[in-house]
C-alpha cells in the first residue's frame, strides 16, 4: 500500500533530473498541480512504500515521460537531504537522481505544459521550483 503525502507536512520525494546528451529536461508544471504550478523543473514524485527507489525512477519516467525502462542508459543516486520550503510551510525529504536516456521523445503527461532541453547553464535562465538550481548543481558534480 502506498501512503499519501498529498498533505502531509513532511513528505519523501524523488527528483529525476533526465539527461539526453550534453542536455537536461526541463518541464513546466501544469496548473492542475498542487504546488508550484506554471514553474520550471525536473521530474518529481512523492517515494512509494511499496517500490525500491530505481523501480520508483522508472515509474516516474513512464508516468510523466511515457518512457520505458528501455530509454534509460544509466541511473545515478545523488544526495538524500532534508529541504524546508518556508512559504509552503513543508518539508520535503528530497532523494535526488540522474537518469540519461537514449531515447528524447518524450509525450508528456497532464502534470506538466511545456518542455525544454537546457544545458545546466541555460538552465539558470528559467523560473524554477525551490531549491532546483542548488539541486541541479549537486547533480552536474555527480559527472
Amino acid at each position: 500500500m502506498t501512503t499519501d503525502y498529498t498533505h502531509a507536512r513532511s513528505a519523501p520525494v524523488i527528483i529525476i533530473f533526465v539527461k539526453y546528451r550534453d542536455k537536461f529536461l526541463l518541464v513546466k508544471r501544469s496548473e492542475k498541480m498542487l504546488t508550484y504550478q506554471g514553474l520550471w523543473s525536473c521530474l518529481a514524485g512523492f517515494v512509494d512504500d511499496d517500490k525500491s527507489m530505481e523501480e520508483k525512477v522508472v515509474f516516474e519516467l513512464e508516468e510523466e515521460l511515457g518512457l520505458k525502462k528501455d530509454d534509460v542508459k544509466e541511473i545515478k543516486a545523488g544526495d538524500t537531504y532534508l529541504f524546508v520550503d518556508k512559504d509552503l510551510d513543508r518539508e520535503w525529504i528530497r532523494h535526488l537522481f540522474l537518469v540519461e536516456i537514449t531515447n528524447p521523445n518524450i509525450k508528456l503527461s497532464w502534470e506538466h505544459s511545456e518542455l525544454v532541453w537546457a544545458t545546466a547553464e541555460e538552465a539558470k535562465s528559467y523560473e524554477t521550483t525551490p531549491g532546483f538550481g542548488e539541486d541541479l548543481a549537486k547533480i552536474v558534480a555527480l559527472k
